[in-house]
Parts: structure tokens; C-alpha cells; sequence
């Protein structure tokens, strides 16, 4: 089993964790919460350090974006490790880092676009927060990869730190709502403003995944809240990983 490494990630560690393709891919099950059956997977970024402990994903990409293209070039390679590995026969959600897409935009030539075209399995996951231009990065790649017909999830709904596009609310095939939640459900106005969203995502014909289920309390609140999926430590028992 790894250790959690929780520091901040130094030059020394990402020069180290680029050049020796230090990492590799978790994926969690996206499961039906009545029947308990696996509709899809995640496939989720994991890095190691030298020693063979883990690194936090967000701290190596936050890391990461200070050189755009040790970004895109990581962020292929993830891909590429994502799509290889995966479990076969269920869909696959992956998650790309808008500001990556963006190194080579729309082009057709785009190797994250070229990757992953024509391969109809594929659920692509976009991201939002706190920098408006992100909304911008996030339509424009969410609009190449629907032209290439592949399905899209808008991720982290709810999350602290997020904001929303109503351009791309309206656009995408899932709504994944962050764990957040599942710890606010309790406070004032946030279940009014939760059944406002399903409601909107059952009437537009959009799938709804709640993320951050950890048991049995967080699956009964999913199958109230009448969600399609649920994700989370939960199904621990059921991550399947593929490391270096």
C-alpha cells in the first residue's frame, strides 16, 4: 500500500516524476445505486515520488501549469495510460485539464483531440473554478469533443471553489455534483437549490452522478435524491489500479 505524500511539490520532484513517467491511473466505479451494478469507470491521475510514495494529483498539476508544455505533455501521457488500461465492455470517464486542450485549441491536429476521437466509450470530463477564463477553455473544448461525438460530464458541481457556466451546464450529457453536498444537506436553502438541479437535469434529459459517497448514509441520500450514480470510497473494495 502507498503513503500519502501531503507536501508541496518541489522542482526536484516534478523534474523526477516527468522524466521517469512516475505515475499511473486509479479507476473508480460510477455505479448504479438501487441495483448496486458498475455502469462506467474513472480513470483518475496518480503519481509517485522516488521513494514509491504517492503525491497528490492536485499539487503535481498545480505544479505543472507553471509550464504549459510539461502540462500537455503529462496530461497526454495520462491519457494515452487511461485509455490503455482500462477495464473493458463499460464506459470510461476521463477528465482533461482545459488549460492543457487549450496548449493546441481547436485544431484538428490536437493530440489530446486525435487521442481520444472516434471512440464513442468515452465520457470527457471538464472542470471549472474561480478564473473566469476557465469557462471559456471549457466550452471550446467541450464543443471539439461533441463534434467528434463523444459524450461530456461538467465535474465538481457544487465544489467550493467552482463556479458555473450556464453555457456549458446546458451543454453537457452529465452533471457530477461534488461531495459538498452530501456535507451541506443539512443547511439552509442548499436542498432547495439541490432538487432545482435535478429537477433541471431529469427534465433536459441529462444524467446526474453524486460524488463523494462513503456509506450507507451518503447511498440512502443518493437514492432520495433519485440520482442515476453514485461514486466514491464506498466502493473502495473496487478500485483497480495500474501502477509503475
Amino acid at each position: 500500500m502507498f503513503k500519502e505524500v501531503f507536501s508541496d511539490i518541489d522542482n526536484f520532484t516534478l523534474y523526477d516524476v516527468i522524466q521517469n513517467r512516475r505515475f499511473g491511473v486509479e479507476y473508480q466505479p460510477i455505479v448504479e445505486p438501487k441495483s448496486g451494478e458498475i455502469m462506467a469507470w474513472e480513470g483518475l491521475a496518480r503519481f509517485i515520488n522516488q521513494d514509491g510514495k504517492l503525491l497528490r494529483p492536485d499539487l503535481v498539476f498545480e505544479a505543472l501549469h507553471a509550464d504549459e508544455l510539461s502540462l500537455f505533455n503529462v496530461e497526454y501521457q495520462m491519457k494515452w495510460l487511461q485509455l490503455t488500461s482500462a477495464p473493458q465492455g463499460d464506459k470510461l470517464f476521463l477528465n482533461i485539464d482545459p488549460h492543457a486542450f487549450a496548449f493546441f485549441g481547436n485544431d484538428e491536429r490536437n493530440p489530446l483531440l486525435e487521442l481520444l476521437k472516434g471512440k464513442n466509450h468515452l465520457v470527457v470530463e471538464i472542470i471549472e473554478n474561480t478564473d473566469a477564463s476557465d469557462a471559456v477553455y471549457s466550452s471550446d473544448m467541450g464543443r471539439a469533443y461533441r463534434e467528434q461525438g463523444l459524450q461530456i460530464a461538467l465535474d465538481d458541481i457544487g465544489a467550493p471553489n467552482s463556479m458555473l457556466s450556464f453555457d456549458v451546464l446546458l451543454s453537457v450529457d452529465y452533471l457530477k455534483l461534488d461531495r459538498s453536498w452530501i456535507k451541506n444537506q443539512k443547511k439552509p436553502h442548499y436542498g432547495h437549490l439541490l432538487n432545482t438541479l435535478c429537477s433541471f437535469a431529469r427534465a433536459s434529459g441529462k444524467k446526474l452522478v453524486l460524488e463523494g459517497v462513503e456509506n450507507e448514509e451518503d447511498l440512502m441520500f443518493a437514492q432520495q435524491l433519485g440520482v442515476d450514480y453514485v461514486q466514491g470510497f464506498y466502493y473502495r473494495s473496487l478500485f483497480r489500479q495500474e501502477m509503475p
